[in-house]
C-alpha cells in the first residue's frame, strides 16, 4: 500500500471536508423535498440525485481514510437504493432515521477531521439504517448500556407506483414542516474555484486601503488645482503692471535699476512656463486621478462581489430546521422561501445567520398555533412562516414573518414586570408600540413554560444586540390573532460605506447615506412645538427635531438662529421612526472605509467607527441605530430601548437555589455550575427531603428539580409547592430525561415555570432560566 505524504494528505481531508459538507447539505434538502409528496417524474430523479450525493460522500471518505464517514454513508447510499429501485417508501419515520444519519456524517466532520472525539453510538446508528433499507424503525438506545429495540415494525413498502399509501398518511397525521418557493436554494454550476475566505478579507482591505490612497490624491490634486489658480491670478497680476514695467525698461537710464527691470522682464517668461507646466500637470494629474478612481472602484466592486454570497447559504437550513421542530411541537408548518437569490457580503451573512435562526424558530415554536387551535379559530391547519429577501437601494432587507397567534402585548408587559425591567407604573403609562420593544429585553418571554427551544428571553436580545452591531435595524410589527412580522434592514457591505459629512461645533462627523432620508434646509420660523417640543412639518407630518450636538453631549454653546438664514437639517429614518437632526452644515459626501475603534473602544454610544478623509484628518462614523435611540430620550419621549439597556447593566441578584435529584453526580453538576456564577445552593435527593428543607429553612428563590425520583417526583413535588400557601410563588425548573409532549403539557398542568431536557442540556440553558426566573 502506498502511504501519501503527510501535508498532501492533510491537503486531502482538507477538501474532503469542504465536499462533504456540500453532499451533506445536497441530502438534506433532497430528502425535505421527496418528503413533499412531489410528482412521480421528480420523484425518480430526486431519488437518483440523493443516491448521488451519497455514493459521492461514501468514495470521498474512502479516499481521505475516514471509515466512520464512509460506513454511514454506504448504509445512507443502501437505503436510497432500494426507495430508489420502488421497493421501499420513504415515510416520516424513515427519513428521521435518515436524518440522524446525515446527522452523524455532518457531525464526524465538524470533529473528527479536527482531531476530535465525535461522541456518537455509531454501532447503533448503524443498526438503525439497517434496519431502515428493510422498512424497519429501531428506536435509540435510551442511555449507556442499553440495547436499540424495535418500536414499529412496518408492513412491507408498496412500490412508488403506489403512490405512497399508509406510510405517507401516517407521516401527514404526524405533522411536520414543508418547503416551498425556496428557488435558489440550491446551488448553481457556474465554474470556480475554492479560495480562502482570509485570502478575500485581506484582498478587500487592500482594496479599502487602495480607496483610502485614492482620496488622498484627490486631496492633493484640489491642492494643486489651487497652486495653479494661484499662478494665474499672479500672472494676472503682472500683466496689469506690465505696461509700466515697459516704459521703465526704455524711459530709466540708471544701470542699477535696469538689471532689475531686466530680471522682471525675464520673471514673465519663467512664470509664464511654469504656470503652463503646473496647469498640464494639473490636467495629467487629473486624468491619471480619473483612472485610478475608476480602477479602484472597479476592482473594489470585484473584490465585493467575489465576497457576496447569496442569503440561500444561511437559508438553506431552515426547511429542515423547521421539519424538525414542527414535528417535535406536534404542528404542521409551510415554510415559504423568496429572494433567497439575494446577496449579501459573507461577514453580514455570518452575523445574520443566528438572529434569523431565533426568528424563525420563534415564529414555529411561539407563533403558529397547533393544528386544532387554528382550525377552531377559522385558519387552515398548516400555519406558514415566510423569509423573504431583498435588496432596497443599499441595503436589504429581511422579512421573517408567520400566520400565527401573534404577540400579545399584556402578555409583553406582565414578562417585563416579572423580569424587572420597567416598574409598574411606567408599564401602565407606555404606548402599545414602546411596549413591542421590550421583547428586545433580556430575559423577557411570553412563554409560558422555558424549555430547552425557547422561554429564556435571550432571543430577540441576540437579534437586536447582531443587527445593530451591523449598523442595521430591527423592526416588528404585530396582530394579535393574525400573526407577527419582523423586519431587518442590513447594509449591503461593510466592506465600504457611502457616508455624508455633517460639520457640528467645528467637528466633522459621518453619517452613513443608508439611514438617511432627507436632506433639507429649514427657516427657523418653521420650527413648531409639539407636545411641547420641537418638531418640523416633513410632507404633513410632524417630526421630532433634536440637535446633533446635543444627543453627542457635546460642550453647550449658545448659538442664535439668524431668522433670514435656512438652517441644515438631516432626517434619520429607522422602521417607523423619524427624527431630524439640526447640523451647523453639510460638507458633502464620500465613500470610506469605516475603521474599528479596537477592544478597548468596541462599543461607545453613537458611534459606529471611524474614517480617514483626503486630508488625512481622522473623523467619527456615527451609528444611526444608537443616535434614533439617544434623540428619542432628547425628544422627551419614553425610551425604552435606553431603559432596557439600564436594566440590564443593574448587577444580577444572587439567588438561593434549592437542587433536588437523586442522581449525586447530577446533583453535583448543578451545584457547581450554580455556585461558580455566585448563586447559594442547596441540594436534596428527592422531592421528601427537598419539602423538609422548603419548610424548615424558608422559602427560597428557586427550586431545581429532576422529575423521577424515589418516594416523591417531581411533577409531585411542583404540584405540592404549588398547594403550599408559603411557597406557591417559588419558581420551578424541571431538568428530566423525559422529553415528550405529554410529560412537558403534565408539567406545565402542575405548575412548572421551565422545563429542560437533560438530553439537550446545556450550562446556559440553566443559567438562563435561573436568572429569569430568580
Amino acid at each position: 500500500m502506498v502511504m501519501l505524504d503527510e501535508d498532501i494528505m492533510r491537503q486531502l481531508r482538507a477538501t474532503f471536508k469542504m465536499e462533504a459538507k456540500e453532499h451533506i447539505q445536497a441530502m438534506n434538502r433532497v430528502l425535505l423535498a421527496l418528503e413533499d409528496d412531489p410528482p412521480e417524474d421528480e420523484r425518480a430523479e430526486l431519488l437518483k440525485e440523493i443516491f448521488r450525493e451519497a455514493h459521492s460522500l461514501k468514495g470521498s471518505a474512502g479516499a481521505a481514510d475516514v471509515p466512520e464517514i464512509e460506513g454511514v454513508a454506504h448504509r445512507l447510499e443502501s437505503v436510497f437504493s432500494v426507495a430508489k429501485s420502488g421497493d421501499l417508501e420513504l415515510t416520516s419515520d424513515l427519513c428521521d432515521v435518515l436524518y440522524e444519519g446525515i446527522d452523524a456524517a455532518e457531525v464526524i466532520v465538524a470533529t473528527t477531521m479536527e482531531g476530535d472525539a465525535h461522541g456518537l453510538d455509531l454501532p447503533t446508528l448503524h443498526r438503525r439504517l439497517d434496519a431502515a433499507e428493510e422498512g424497519r424503525v429501531i428506536a435509540p438506545a435510551d442511555g449507556p448500556g442499553q440495547e436499540a429495540s424495535e418500536v414499529e415494525a412496518l408492513e412491507p413498502q408498496g412500490t412508488v407506483e403506489d403512490g405512497g399509501g399508509a406510510g405517507q398518511a401516517a407521516g401527514a397525521a404526524a405533522g411536520g414542516g414543508r418547503r416551498r418557493g425556496g428557488q435558489g436554494l440550491a446551488q448553481g454550476t457556474e465554474e470556480s474555484i475554492r479560495v480562502s475566505t482570509d485570502k478575500l478579507d485581506s484582498l478587500m482591505t487592500q482594496a479599502g486601503e487602495l480607496m483610502v490612497a485614492g482620496l488622498k490624491i484627490d486631496q492633493r490634486l484640489k491642492e494643486l488645482e489651487a497652486v495653479t489658480h494661484a499662478t494665474e491670478d499672479w500672472n494676472r497680476e503682472w500683466l496689469k503692471i506690465r505696461a509700466a514695467h515697459s516704459q521703465l525698461l526704455h524711459e530709466n537710464g540708471d544701470e542699477r535699476i535696469r538689471p532689475l527691470l531686466r530680471f522682471l522682464n525675464e520673471n514673465e517668461r519663467v512664470l509664464k512656463e511654469l504656470a503652463g507646466e503646473v496647469s498640464d500637470l494639473w490636467r495629467g494629474l487629473s486624468r491619471d486621478a480619473l483612472l485610478l478612481s475608476r480602477v479602484t472602484s472597479d476592482v473594489s466592486e470585484e473584490v465585493m462581489k467575489v465576497r457576496m454570497l447569496p442569503i440561500a447559504t444561511v437559508l438553506n437550513i431552515f426547511p429542515r430546521m423547521v421539519r424538525d421542530l414542527a414535528r417535535q411541537k406536534e404542528k404542521d408548518v409551510d415554510l415559504v422561501i423568496e429572494g433567497a437569490e439575494t446577496e449579501l457580503d459573507r461577514n453580514v451573512l455570518e452575523e445574520i445567520k443566528d438572529p434569523l435562526v431565533h426568528l424563525v424558530r420563534n415564529a414555529v415554536d411561539h407563533g403558529i398555533e397547533k393544528p386544532d387551535e387554528r382550525e377552531a379559530a377559522g385558519k387552515p391547519r398548516v400555519g406558514t412562516v415566510t423569509v423573504r429577501a431583498y435588496q432596497k437601494g443599499s441595503n436589504i432587507v429581511v422579512e421573517v414573518s408567520d400566520d400565527g397567534a401573534g404577540i400579545d402585548v399584556e402578555e409583553v408587559k406582565r414578562a417585563a414586570l416579572k423580569s424587572k425591567v420597567l416598574p409598574q407604573e411606567e408599564l401602565e403609562a407606555i404606548s402599545d408600540e414602546q411596549a413591542m420593544q421590550l421583547i428586545f429585553a433580556s430575559g423577557v418571554s411570553t412563554s409560558k413554560m422555558i424549555t430547552e427551544t425557547s422561554g429564556r428571553g435571550v432571543g430577540m436580545d441576540v437579534v437586536r444586540k447582531n443587527v445593530e452591531a451591523l449598523h442595521g435595524h430591527v423592526d416588528v410589527d404585530s396582530t394579535l390573532g393574525e400573526g407577527t412580522i419582523t423586519t431587518l434592514t442590513l447594509p449591503l457591505t461593510l466592506a465600504t460605506t457611502q457616508e455624508l459629512l455633517v460639520r457640528v461645533r467645528e467637528q466633522t462627523f459621518g453619517i452613513p447615506i443608508s439611514a438617511v432620508e432627507r436632506i433639507q434646509r429649514i427657516e427657523p420660523e418653521s420650527i413648531s412645538t409639539v407636545e411641547g417640543k420641537e418638531a418640523i412639518i416633513v410632507n404633513g407630518q410632524p417630526i421630532s427635531l433634536v440637535y446633533l450636538c446635543d444627543v453627542l453631549e457635546m460642550p453647550k454653546q449658545e448659538q442664535a438662529l439668524d431668522p433670514n438664514e435656512k438652517i441644515p437639517v438631516v432626517i434619520l429614518g429607522a422602521g417607523r421612526w423619524r427624527i431630524a437632526f439640526l447640523v451647523d452644515a453639510v460638507v458633502g459626501q464620500q465613500e470610506s472605509v469605516v475603521k474599528s475603534l479596537g477592544k478597548q473602544l468596541a462599543r461607545v454610544r453613537n458611534v459606529a467607527g471611524a474614517t480617514i478623509l483626503g486630508t488625512g484628518q481622522v473623523i467619527m462614523t456615527l451609528n444611526p441605530s444608537d443616535l434614533l435611540k439617544s434623540a428619542r430620550g432628547a425628544a422627551g419621549k419614553t425610551d425604552i430601548a435606553a431603559r432596557i439597556a439600564r436594566s440590564q447593566e443593574q448587577e444580577e441578584k444572587r439567588a438561593s437555589v434549592l437542587v433536588v435529584d437523586d442522581a449525586l453526580a447530577t446533583r453535583n453538576l448543578e451545584k457547581n455550575i450554580l455556585e461558580t456564577v455566585g448563586y447559594d445552593v442547596k441540594v436534596a435527593a428527592d422531592g421528601v427531603e427537598a419539602l423538609s428543607i422548603l419548610q424548615s429553612d424558608g422559602v427560597c428563590d428557586v427550586i431545581i428539580s429532576d422529575v423521577v425520583m424515589p418516594n416523591m417526583d417531581g411533577f409531585e413535588l411542583t404540584a405540592a409547592v404549588r398547594e403550599d400557601a408559603k411557597l406557591c410563588n417559588t419558581p420551578v425548573i424541571l431538568v428530566t430525561s423525559l422529553e415528550s409532549t405529554d410529560d412537558k403539557e403534565r408539567g406545565l398542568e402542575v405548575g412548572a415555570d421551565a422545563y429542560i431536557v437533560k438530553s439537550s442540556f446545556e450550562q446556559e440553558t440553566l443559567l438562563d432560566a435561573v436568572r429569569q426566573l430568580a
